[in-house]
């Protein structure tokens, strides 16, 4: 298991990474990601992954209420 607080090199972050990286809980994520707000990638191992660049997308979208 990777350390959560291990610094962040990777372009695709685990659940646990996305929502550190965002500050959020892992139940936010999940439910952006249902919703079609937040796209994810599936590995192989059907884990949920996130593209750091998606989430930097999500952050301009969300800055001044938009």
């Amino acid at each position: 298991m990777m350390d959560t607080n291990a610094a962040i090199t990777s372009r695709l972050l685990n659940i646990q990474q996305a929502a550190k990286y965002l500050g959020c809980a892992v139940w936010t994520l999940r439910d952006l990601e249902w919703r079609g707000e937040l796209p994810s990638v599936r590995s192989l191992g059907r884990r949920l992954l996130f593209d750091v660049r998606d989430l930097d997308r999500l952050v301009e979208r969300k800055k001044g209420g938009r």
